[in-house]
């Protein structure tokens, strides 16, 4: 995807400073910003929740009481 001068519209090479065609100084491209912060908290959050479901004991079975004996008479 090529750049455009905006005084004149020419195609522009990547690194211009200038307008080949019109001699239009061309403004650097501004880094873009990443978003590294929110995604990071977001993974660590994810990863807290797993663990602490990883962690959580499993519920005992409750056995049944051993049934009494009856003895006939």
């Amino acid at each position: 995807m090529g750049l455009e001068c905006k005084a004149c519209g020419a195609s522009l090479p990547n690194q211009a400073t200038t307008c080949p065609a019109c001699g239009a100084e061309v403004p650097p491209l501004a880094p873009k910003k990443t978003k590294l912060l929110p995604l990071a908290a977001f993974m660590l959050i994810v990863i807290l929740v797993i663990q602490a479901y990883m962690n959580k004991p499993e519920p005992e079975a409750v056995e049944p009481a051993p049934a009494a004996e009856t003895v006939a008479p």
